[in-house]
């Protein structure tokens, strides 16, 4: 792992504009849950936004473009409330966690996008829980359950169900794969780093750097391989505004926020919903067709992220050797 209004923007576990400051009490599952829903629907959401520009603009120039609009916006709403840009924490590893959540997991599956089936693009995205599992075992201090594997099992195969009539694999090409697992493993490992600096930072503070960063990494790359290349088209610029101003910011924040206040492996599972609200999106939208079986494979992800919820336990996840708590 991106909502702003007139009145100055909450901070997760009440941290103030200077710093971040004890939670008063953790939020309830249904909160829980309705941010995973909002975020999943939001996240579903970018990739129609996304088609959209894509023909306008090369994959890295308008991710260059979107992640510093997004960036510059927040940097704006940061300033108008006194927050310091400067005075993050765990700045290091703060940005690093933000570029591979958003500059290298976007532009490698942007990349691979183009030759590759939106329906096995789904699939190879959604190992993104199982990944964040492992990661979060690893290095974050998680414990890795029954119940957390056969969630993600089950999340997998409402995945694969939900998908099946649209998968294509003929003429894949390898490179194209490799770049959208590689994508994958580090929105995976971006997650888990998230959640190890969340507790202590400045949640708008973070998301905006992380963002600012995200743009200028991909402005390299995207002069080098695509000499920037954008068309002045009025189709360009409104997807730009809604994947800048509504995608980034409204699922980084919400994903920076249930890592807070959840565990990695609970916040990435709501990754399963993807296709099938984007499924909804490209029906409603882009006159896709919607078979009845697509509705069946919601059981199982329905299932499977409970069943993640419920193996994370209301216990705080125990610390990794020689770290600190979030």
């Amino acid at each position: 792992m991106n909502n702003a209004t007139a009145a100055p923007l909450p901070l997760a576990s009440g941290a103030t504009a200077t710093g971040p400051r004890p939670t008063a009490g953790a939020p309830s599952r249904a909160a829980l849950a309705a941010a995973g829903l909002a975020f999943s629907v939001i996240w579903s959401s970018a990739f129609i936004a996304g088609k959209v520009g894509l023909h306008y603009a090369g994959p890295l120039t308008i991710l260059a473009m979107r992640f510093l609009a997004a960036g510059l916006l927040l940097a704006a709403v940061c300033t108008l409330q006194g927050r310091r840009l400067g005075g993050m924490t765990l700045p290091g590893r703060t940005l690093v966690a933000g570029v591979l959540y958003n500059a290298v997991y976007l532009g490698l599956a942007y990349w691979g996008m183009q030759a590759t089936p939106a329906a096995l693009t789904s699939i190879l995205v959604s190992t993104c829980p199982l990944l964040t599992l492992l990661f979060a075992a690893l290095i974050g201090g998680e414990r890795l359950t029954p119940a957390k594997v056969l969630g993600v099992l089950l999340g997998l195969a409402g995945v694969v169900w939900i998908t099946q009539h649209r998968l294509a694999v003929d003429h894949l090409d390898p490179l194209s794969l490799a770049a959208i697992l590689a994508g994958t493993l580090a929105l995976a490992l971006g997650t888990v780093l998230t959640k190890r600096v969340a507790g202590s930072q400045d949640m708008l503070v973070a998301v905006t750097l992380q963002m600012l960063c995200s743009g200028l990494v991909l402005l390299l790359p995207a002069w080098g391989w695509e000499g920037l290349r954008f068309e002045n088209a009025a189709g360009l610029w409104w997807s730009l505004a809604y994947s800048a101003g509504v995608a980034s910011l409204g699922t980084t924040l919400l994903m920076f926020w249930m890592l807070r206040h959840g565990q990695a492996g609970t916040a990435s599972s709501f990754h399963f919903l993807n296709p099938f609200f984007g499924t909804l999106f490209a029906v409603v939208l882009l006159g896709e067709p919607l078979y009845a079986s697509d509705l069946l494979g919601v059981v199982p992800i329905a299932v499977g992220i409970v069943l993640v919820a419920r193996g994370s336990g209301n216990g705080r996840p125990r610390t990794a050797p020689g770290t600190r708590p979030d």
